[in-house]
């Protein structure tokens, strides 16, 4: 049996398909990344933009010949979006033969049984947990790195987001059991992990802990054989001058911060539910970078909230200048069902929404590729995660900031961390000259 899985959105569900894939190698299927050769075809979703659910839709229209040809086809849907139309689903697509949300993974053994008889749903439930969550349970993209999920659901309740309704309140993970997942992972030769949730700072707020995310990081530090600590996402309100003080401390913790702001008005943000000002995120990027040199600061952005004004607009404009963002994440505002912007009065026409994430688009690039230019001569550490796919004889890999670097290197370094010397720079990517031992 083969299985073709493709996964949209975030880092939680690329954790969530490693999960995926190791309860399908229990069952004995096998990855396949051919459509004809597979008998179940899985879809890992997102609901967080319409985009991503319209993607969803054209690629499994588009099996319809397919499964006419092969009957005995299963086709899944799982994720937030299944979570959210949960079995409308069957209505509206009517190839699928099963739907689970994220908080029933591990039923999916039942549900493909059921799925062979006749349709079958997960029983969708609304608070996620870590049952079942073992290391030698998941199957890692690269044995080297691994998605660790701390924390599941959100509480914050933004106005424009779906995914409280979708991935429930916030539970962490307890400790004990995160230091002891990480331990097993080294184990298996990981060097580099990067810890996830919705908001990465508030865990261990369910489990009574003060600081529980910084205090996991320092036990974290103590793991041997445990090279890089990576973690997303932050939210600015949660990020305490305390934290970033005892991170600055930690030297297996990555210099990367994302930190998205979303917009520069204060009003915005109150109309946003974010809960922080934008005085108070400029201290926090302030804090961050005079603590931790060499801070990589990256962020989330939404223009043509509504009501926004063009001077509103121009106070986001203005607070990535000050900033400089070496990277961000851009949209202009989309309603979505279901959450509280979707009914603000004031939506501004498309067009305008479009103008305005163009004009971000273009400064926000600008200011990229001048932050990559100062790295142009500098030596980095690389972790090497794979060949190049534009450069024959080259290997992709990272810096502790995230960025991606291509440069000549033989196979046997995928894997390893090793010094590259930085010549040309692009917005976001490096390439460089691989320094030899000394």
């Amino acid at each position: 049996m083969r299985y073709l899985l493709t996964t949209f959105g975030c880092q939680m569900n690329l954790a969530d398909a490693q999960r995926l894939r190791g309860i399908l190698a229990r069952l004995g299927f096998e990855e396949t990344q051919a459509e004809e050769e597979a008998d179940l075809i899985l879809f890992n979703t997102c609901c967080v933009r319409q985009h991503a659910e319209q993607r969803l839709l054209s690629r499994v229209q588009a099996l319809t010949d397919l499964k006419r040809r092969n009957p005995g086809l299963l086709i899944g849907i799982a994720g937030c979006m299944a979570q959210n139309h949960q079995a409308t689903l069957f209505s509206l697509l009517p190839l699928v033969d099963l739907v689970f949300g994220p908080n029933d993974i591990e039923s999916l053994p039942d549900l493909l049984a059921q799925a062979r008889r006749g349709r079958a749903t997960g029983e969708f439930a609304t608070r996620g947990g870590f049952t079942g969550e073992e290391a030698d349970g998941i199957i890692l993209d690269r044995p080297f790195s691994a998605f660790v999920n701390i924390i599941r659901g959100c509480t914050n309740f933004c106005s424009y987001c779906i995914v409280p309704t979708v991935r429930g309140p916030e539970v962490s993970r307890p400790p004990d059991e995160v230091i002891s997942f990480v331990a097993d992972l080294v184990a298996r030769g990981v060097i580099e992990i990067t810890l996830l949730g919705q908001n990465v700072n508030a865990y261990g707020r369910d489990l009574g802990l003060t600081e529980g995310f910084v205090a996991l990081l320092e036990r974290l530090q103590g793991v041997p054989g445990l090279r890089w600590i990576r973690f997303l996402t932050s939210h600015p309100r949660d990020f305490t001058p305390a934290a970033v003080d005892r991170l600055a401390r930690l030297d297996k913790v990555c210099e990367q911060f994302h930190l998205p702001v979303q917009a520069g008005s204060d009003r915005i943000l109150a109309l946003m539910n974010r809960g922080y000002t934008r005085d108070r995120y400029l201290d926090l990027v302030r804090r961050v970078r005079a603590a931790i040199p060499g801070a990589c600061v990256t962020t989330d952005l939404i223009c043509g909230f509504p009501s926004e004004t063009e001077a509103e607009f121009e106070e986001t404009l203005a607070l990535v200048r000050e900033v400089r963002f070496e990277s961000a994440y851009m949209y202009y505002f989309s309603p979505r069902p279901g959450t509280r912007a979707a009914s603000l009065p004031g939506l501004l026409p498309e067009e305008e929404r479009k103008h305005r994430l163009a004009r971000l688009i273009e400064l926000q690039n600008r200011i990229s590729w001048e932050e990559s230019q100062k790295l142009v001569g500098r030596t980095l550490p690389v972790l090497f995660e794979g060949h190049s796919e534009r450069t024959p004889g080259h290997l992709l890999g990272k810096t502790r900031t995230g960025r991606a670097v291509d440069c000549a290197a033989p196979p046997t370094l995928i894997g390893t961390i090793h010094p590259v010397r930085i010549d040309r720079a692009r917005a976001w990517t490096l390439s460089g000259t691989l320094v030899p031992p000394a």
